[in-house]
């Protein structure tokens, strides 16, 4: 049922509402008047009505909060920023809280999971480091010629995210330095597979490198294999299915 509110309530609100929130109006109004008018009617009459309830300044974070944060976001993690800002204001805000203002603003720091966003100019680009930053960064700086204590060297392996082992077969050629085993025995045995092919394992052991359990298959062949079922755990029945998906494959391209 639609509620009436008569000429005096429409005064009232009128006259009352500005500067509380809609929550502290609607129990002022209905203490007033003895209603029971919900705090979603209450929104819907303000709202019908072109009625404005709050202040700016009653919100949380002032401009001097936001312009603090526009001159110090750059260059820094979440966490300090968050520091900084308590530090400042004496306030106790979480880092959740300076998220939220860093995406309503539109505010950066430049760096990503500790590390610069790509084609992001550093903050402090062109300026000159004083003797006592100097001295403390002194200790950690990078040596030409140094070697990083976590670097792995040619021959070195590791697993990848899919189970199989990767090779280092080179430096200096970022995520190309590392290759799977498997392709690279088989490269090394019988040169480079084509593009469109891959190598797979005769036995299902994707640890088992015994050349003889290495075999090269196109992609539509290994499609043909995966839809009729022709990959064992058997090495000899996948070879047998090896040959007849490639028979297939062929009378397939004629």
């Amino acid at each position: 049922m639609k509620k009436v509110y008569t000429e005096e309530m429409k005064q009232y609100i009128s006259n009352n509402c500005k500067g509380k929130t809609i929550a502290d109006f609607q129990k002022e109004f209905n203490n007033t008047f003895n209603t029971n008018i919900t705090v979603k009617a209450m929104k819907s009459y303000l709202s019908n009505h072109k009625l404005k309830v709050g202040h700016k300044n009653n919100r949380k974070f002032k401009d001097e909060h936001i312009e603090f944060l526009k001159e110090n976001v750059k260059g820094i993690t979440l966490k300090e920023l968050r520091n900084r800002f308590n530090t400042r204001f004496n306030m106790n805000v979480s880092e959740s809280s300076i998220s939220s203002l860093k995406a309503k603003y539109n505010l950066k720091s430049g760096i990503v999971g500790g590390q610069f966003e790509k084609g992001q100019v550093s903050w402090n680009k062109g300026k000159k480091m004083s003797s006592y930053q100097y001295q403390r960064c002194k200790a950690t700086m990078f040596k030409k010629g140094s070697i990083p204590p976590n670097h792995k060297s040619i021959g070195s392996e590791r697993e990848d995210k899919d189970g199989y082992i990767l090779i280092k077969i080179q430096d200096g050629h970022k995520n190309k330095n590392w290759t799977r085993k498997h392709r690279y025995l088989y490269e090394q045995a019988y040169g480079k597979i084509p593009k469109g092919y891959k190598v797979i394992f005769a036995d299902g052991n994707n640890r088992n490198f015994d050349l003889d359990n290495l075999i090269m298959v196109s992609n539509a062949e290994e499609l043909i294999m995966n839809q009729r079922k022709l990959i064992s755990n058997n090495a000899e029945h996948t070879k047998v299915g090896v040959n007849i998906a490639k028979l297939l494959s062929r009378a397939k391209t004629r």
